[in-house]
């Protein structure tokens, strides 16, 4: 498996009324529709130990990306993120998302 030079993290936290629509959601579509966009090798959803100030359930989001440039290509991509916007907004009122990517500099 090629390793990943580039990595995009989502992190959210969603309302216990949301979590199973939310988790539904992101099985069954987002996950591989992000994961297959080209220079995406794998995605991993963890869950977060700690719960925020609201009590909700945290996860995290992990994108293995092949470089810089694929994520470029995928953040640049207006349709596709409309689409994604229009499909999460069932969820925004019962959720809380932060995002970071960046590139690998060392190994252990």
């Amino acid at each position: 498996m090629k390793e990943p030079g580039y990595f995009l993290v989502v992190r959210f936290w969603i309302a216990p009324e949301a979590e199973a629509p939310m988790l539904r959601w992101l099985d069954e579509s987002h996950m591989a529709e992000v994961a297959g966009q080209p220079g995406f090798l794998w995605c991993k959803r963890l869950r977060l130990p700690e719960r925020n100030e609201q009590g909700w359930n945290g996860y995290s989001m992990l994108y293995g990306i092949e470089n810089h440039g694929a994520f470029e290509r995928y953040n640049g991509n207006k349709a596709l993120h409309e689409k994604f916007a229009r499909e999460r907004e069932p969820f925004m009122k019962h959720m809380k998302i932060d995002r970071f990517h960046g590139e690998v500099v060392a190994h252990a």
